[in-house]
């Protein structure tokens, strides 16, 4: 049967850590909101205004958003894939099956950094007005139905409790990048140390 590993992206196809701690440093800088940046970095994976919200940042949340993409695009050089990411992406693909992205990041961040694999996503999902982010299975809904998939024959891949509950409020099998950015609680998932394993998962 066909079928699609849907990938989050910080913390299993990049580590953007570094590039995040730049950026959020520069809202804080300019904003004084004086939030230590391991206090943001454990909330991501939630969409960024989910963040500051579950942060109790109240005030210019929409300049706090411009200034951290801002900062962060001007960083790219420091986002790193994590090693066989591209190899593992193009035997998924070789063997007949189809990659795809859901992410909390916005989509043109995504694109810029996706666009170095030059690899073919089937499509490339962000939180907008229209769709809620994870833990919301919407984003899930709309590329299933663009890509013809059903849950059944679908892979999520995170590296957070956020994601876990992403995938199980989609129906979809949840994979646990173990090499990502965050611990979660032992769940019955299939679990990776590196991105290569994904190919032995049935």
């Amino acid at each position: 049967m066909k079928k699609i590993y849907i990938f989050d992206l910080d913390g299993v196809l990049i580590n953007s850590k570094l590039n995040m701690k730049k950026s959020w440093e520069m809202v804080n800088k300019k904003l004084g909101y004086n939030v230590e940046f391991e206090k943001y970095f454990s909330k991501i994976g939630l969409p960024f205004q989910e963040v500051l919200k579950s942060l109790g940042i109240k005030r210019k949340k929409k300049l706090a958003e411009k200034i951290f993409k801002e900062t962060s695009i001007k960083n790219l050089k420091l986002i790193k894939f994590y090693p066989g990411v591209k190899i593992t992406l193009k035997k998924i693909i070789n063997q007949g099956n189809e990659i795809a992205v859901i992410t909390s990041k916005d989509l043109q961040r995504t694109k810029k950094i996706l666009k170095r694999l030059k690899l073919n996503f089937s499509t490339i999902q962000s939180p907008h007005n229209l769709l809620k982010g994870k833990p919301y299975p919407d984003l899930m809904i709309k590329a299933l139905g663009l890509t013809g998939f059903s849950s059944k024959s679908a892979f999520y891949i995170g590296d957070t409790m956020i994601d876990y509950n992403f995938a199980k409020n989609s129906n979809v099998k949840f994979i646990f990048a173990k090499y990502g950015f965050h611990k979660i609680s032992k769940k019955p998932f299939s679990t990776i140390e590196k991105i290569s394993e994904i190919l032995k998962i049935k």
